[in-house]
């Protein structure tokens, strides 16, 4: 599957490091393409004691089939 370069990827899941990670790896090895945005911050991190918000974008055309996996999965 190709994705044009000027169309805008979709947020599917936002959530902490370890869980981004998990469900990363889901997306994965179903054969979705994504993209981790790490949106922590040292500080909010320091004084939260959470890692922060870590997002998962994907391509438009796989957006239903990542969220079906990701509800799923939960």
């Amino acid at each position: 599957m190709t994705t044009k370069r000027n169309e805008a990827w979709v947020k599917v899941f936002s959530g902490e490091p370890f869980e981004t990670e998990v469900i990363r790896g889901m997306l994965e090895a179903n054969g979705i393409r994504c993209i981790v945005e790490d949106h922590t911050s040292l500080l909010t991190s320091y004084y939260s004691g959470v890692g922060g918000d870590m997002r998962i974008l994907v391509p438009p055309a796989d957006v239903e089939v990542a969220q079906r996996l990701i509800a799923a999965g939960q």
